[in-house]
C-alpha cells in the first residue's frame, strides 16, 4: 500500500509539535514494520536547522492555490492508495474539496485526522494574577485584560463562536471518507461545531506512546517525593499558575515539607511563573528549564496537569510509562481514555482548585495508594504501544 500524508509543515525528527511527532512515529512503523511506502505533502518547509525525515519516498509542496494537475500527477505516478490529511490551518482548508475530488478521480481514499480537542479555538483563560502582572511587569496589559474579560464573558460569546467556526469543521468532514479523532468523547463536540447530526464517518484512534521503555519495580521503589509539571510555559493553554496555586496550599502545611515541585520546560510565561513563586514566597519550587523529561518522570511521584484544553496530552502517557500517577483537571475528553480516576490517577472537575489540592494531599500522604497508582499507570498505558495504535490505522486503511 502507498500512503500520502499531508501536514501543514514538512516533517522532521528534531521538530516539536504533536502532529509532527505522531507523523514521525507512524511513518517509521509503517515503513519498517508494515511495508507501506510513505509519501509527504506539506504547505510550509521546516527551518534549515532541522533535517527532513528521510523515510518518505517522495514529497510534494502544496499551497492554497491548488494545482489539480500536479497533484493528480503525483498521486498517479506514485500509485497512492490513501491520502491522510492531518489537521490544517484555516487558510489551507480551502484546498480540501479539490483535494478530495482529485484523489477520488485517481482512485485514492481520503482520511482527515483531527489531532485537537474540538472547540479548542474557543477555550480562553485569563486570570486576575496574569492581568495584574501584565499591568505592572510587562507590556501585555491590554491583551491580558482582554483575555480576562473574554474568560468572564465566555457564556455570552461562545454560541456565536460556534457559528464562526463551523466551516473549519464542516469542510474537512464533507471532504473526506473518514474523520479520525483522538477519542470517542470527541464525536459529539466535533459534530456540534460542524453542524452535522450523524457520526457515520467518525473513528477514534488515540496517540501512541513516544518511548519504548517502562518503569521497573526498582524505579517505583526509588521514587522521590517530587511532583512535576512538564509543559510549554504558555499560561493561555497550560494554566501552570493553577498548579502553583495548589502548591501554595501544600507549602502551608508542615507535614509536606519534604516534598518539592519541579517545573520542567520553558516558554514565554516563564517570567510570570517566577513572579508568582516570589510573590507567594514558595520555597520548594524548582525551575529546571528545557530538558529531556524522561529522568524527571522516572524520579517523580506525581504528575500535575492543569491545562485548559489538550487534544491528547502526550505528557500524560509519558509520565505513566515511568510509573508516575497523574492528577489532572477534567478539561478535555481524551483524558478519560488515559486516566481512570482512582485507579491510575485522579481526575478532578475543571477549575476546582480545592479538589485538586485534596487529590494531591491524598496521594502524597498515602504510600500504598501512591504505589498502586504507579503500578496501574504502567499497566494501563501499555494499550497505547505503537503496535496497537498502528493496528487500528491498518484496519482503517482497509475500511476506507
Amino acid at each position: 500500500m502507498n500512503l500520502l500524508t499531508i501536514n501543514s509543515f514538512n516533517c522532521s525528527v528534531q521538530a516539536s509539535g504533536g502532529v509532527n511527532q505522531t507523523t514521525v512515529a507512524l511513518t517509521t512503523y509503517f515503513t519498517q514494520e508494515c511495508g507501506i511506502k510513505c509519501y509527504l505533502g506539506f504547505f510550509e518547509d521546516i527551518p534549515k536547522k532541522f533535517e527532513p525525515l528521510p523515510l518518505f519516498k517522495g514529497r510534494i509542496l502544496l499551497n492554497r492555490h491548488f494545482d489539480k494537475e500536479a497533484f493528480a500527477n503525483f498521486l498517479k505516478t506514485n500509485h497512492i492508495d490513501v491520502v491522510q490529511v492531518n489537521f490544517l490551518k484555516k487558510h489551507n482548508l480551502v484546498v480540501m474539496p479539490q483535494l478530495y475530488e482529485t484523489a477520488h478521480q485517481c482512485g485514492a481514499k481520503v482520511i482527515y485526522a483531527f489531532h485537537m480537542c474540538p472547540g479548542f479555538q474557543v477555550v480562553t483563560y485569563g486570570s486576575w494574577e496574569r492581568m495584574l502582572y501584565g499591568w505592572t511587569h510587562s507590556d501585555s496589559a491590554v491583551p491580558e485584560t482582554k483575555k480576562w474579560l473574554m474568560t468572564k464573558t465566555q457564556p455570552v460569546w461562545k454560541p456565536l463562536a460556534r457559528r464562526i467556526l463551523q466551516t473549519k469543521y464542516r469542510i474537512p468532514y464533507e471532504s473526506s471518507d473518514r474523520v479520525v479523532v483522538l477519542s470517542k468523547n470527541y464525536f459529539a463536540p466535533y459534530l456540534y461545531y460542524a453542524g452535522i447530526k450523524h457520526s457515520d464517518k467518525m473513528i477514534a484512534i488515540g496517540n501512541s506512546l513516544r518511548f519504548s521503555q517502562f518503569a521497573t519495580e526498582e524505579d517505583i521503589q526509588s521514587k522521590e517525593k517530587t511532583a512535576i509539571v512538564v509543559a510549554r510555559f504558555d499560561e493561555d493553554t497550560k494554566r501552570i499558575s493553577l498548579a502553583l496555586k495548589a502548591w501554595r496550599e501544600i507549602e502551608k502545611e508542615s507535614q509536606y515539607q519534604d516534598w518539592k515541585l519541579q517545573l520542567v520546560g520553558d516558554g514565554r510565561d516563564m517570567p510570570f511563573y517566577r513572579y508568582l513563586v516570589e510573590k507567594w514566597n514558595l520555597q520548594r519550587v524548582e525551575f529546571t528549564g528545557q530538558q529531556n523529561p524522561m529522568e524527571y518522570y522516572r524520579r517523580a511521584s506525581i504528575f500535575l496537569m492543569t491545562s485548559s484544553a489538550e487534544g491528547w496530552g502526550m505528557v500524560l502517557t509519558e509520565a505513566m510509562q515511568m510509573g508516575t500517577p497523574v492528577i489532572a483537571m477534567d478539561s478535555f475528553g481524551a483524558l478519560h481514555d488515559i486516566v481512570e480516576d482512582g485507579v491510575n490517577g485522579r481526575i478532578v472537575p475543571n477549575n476546582d482548585l480545592p479538589a485538586f489540592v485534596k487529590a494531591l494531599k491524598e496521594i502524597m500522604t498515602n504510600d500504598n495508594f501512591r504505589y498502586n497508582l504507579s503500578m496501574q499507570s504502567i499497566n494501563h498505558c501499555k494499550q497505547f504501544q505503537i503496535n496497537n495504535i498502528v493496528e487500528k490505522w491498518m484496519q482503517l486503511f482497509q475500511l476506507s
